[in-house]
């Protein structure tokens, strides 16, 4: 742990934001980790969000049992560490695209999206309702370190819409420099989905969180 973390945040919640920046976890998981109480971590974990430090989401199993909480680093939780990967990232994407042009990169662009919906798409099988399918894809963005959720919305039109929002993107910096990948990840969705999608806002064009609306009333034809 660094020293100057501890300076900044004290021991403790130095600590949480050390263990948050190994990937997602409950205030159980913490806990037991750092040999302390789930209540004292839970202190802690509120201090953090005050300070825009750390977020939180609602996991839903699907099953018995009550929803669970889980904890992550904000953007800004991340920028307390020194962190070249995105500046990395960058790198290699311009070259592909400087050695072997836009073609290239739009391919690896294509391969990557394409393993992503082979993942969700496993977890949608059996499920044909829209709203349901927003709700699961939610769920695994969400323990993907995405915090996202799914609310209803009343479009200016007066019609109900879904609104799904992510809380948080990992890959933001790269993402703004490259732009195409939010229109990847949006595509995904509508493929996903099988619905009338359109992205709103993006953590990567500077708002607070990526926010896509969904059309339910006109559902596309979906291959399976």
């Amino acid at each position: 742990m660094q020293g100057s973390l501890v300076g900044l945040l004290g021991n403790s919640r130095a600590q949480v934001v050390d263990l948050l920046r190994a990937g997602v976890a409950s205030a159980a998981d913490l806990a037991e980790r750092m040999g302390i109480s789930e209540a004292a971590v839970r202190r802690h974990l509120q201090g953090l969000q005050s300070e825009g430090l750390v977020l939180t989401t609602t996991i839903r199993s699907g099953g018995p049992g009550r929803p669970s909480t889980r904890y992550a680093l904000s953007d800004r939780g991340r920028r307390l560490y020194p962190d070249h990967s995105a500046e990395f990232a960058n790198e290699l994407l311009d070259y592909v695209e400087a050695e072997h042009g836009r073609t290239a990169l739009l391919a690896f662009l294509r391969w990557r999206q394409g393993r992503q919906s082979e993942r969700y798409a496993a977890a949608l099988v059996g499920v044909d309702e829209p709203e349901a399918r927003t709700a699961i894809l939610a769920q695994m963005l969400s323990e993907d370190g995405f915090f996202a959720e799914v609310e209803h919305v009343e479009a200016p039109d007066g019609a109900t819409v879904l609104e799904l929002s992510q809380g948080h993107c990992a890959i933001s910096l790269v993402a703004a420099a490259h732009p195409e990948i939010c229109a990847f990840e949006a595509a995904l969705f509508r493929e996903l989905l099988g619905v009338k999608l359109s992205r709103r806002q993006t953590i990567a064009q500077g708002a607070s969180a990526c926010v896509c609306s969904i059309s339910t009333s006109t559902k596309r034809h979906r291959s399976t």
